[in-house]
């Protein structure tokens, strides 16, 4: 947020993360004396493509850019409708097979999700200060 607060594009901030990240892996690799290995199957090179574009640059920016319009603490809020989407996904391309159990966590998931976006900040008795 203070970046945007700053006037940087997010775009830049960014690829400046996920650059000094791919720094910091790339450090941790040699130290590790680990071994970089690509496998050049369309199906691999196509997922890469596609996670690195779609998962992180596009999706990320747009994170980034709803924190800086509705702030950190509502943005996170978001971030609790990623495991409904994973299941959402694992079923159409894996087959995932929904139990009573994955269904009252989804339920648990969205009730709580609803009730911390829904409830009012409580004005306190210390000068207005707002209480959570």
């Amino acid at each position: 947020m203070g970046n945007q607060r700053a006037g940087l594009p997010v775009l830049q901030t960014n690829a400046y993360g996920m650059l000094y990240g791919s720094i910091i892996m790339l450090m941790y690799t040699l130290i590790a004396g680990q071994s970089f290995s690509v496998e050049w199957s369309n199906e691999y090179v196509l997922s890469l493509v596609y996670l690195s574009v779609f998962g992180s640059i596009l999706a990320f920016g747009a994170y980034l850019s709803l924190i800086g319009k509705i702030g950190a603490d509502k943005a996170a809020y978001v971030s609790v409708l990623f495991p409904i989407v994973a299941l959402a996904f694992s079923q159409w391309f894996e087959g995932f097979v929904w139990s009573r159990e994955a269904l009252l966590g989804v339920g648990l998931v969205l009730c709580g999700n609803l009730l911390v976006i829904g409830r009012k900040p409580l004005t306190g008795m210390l000068g207005g200060m707002r209480l959570r």
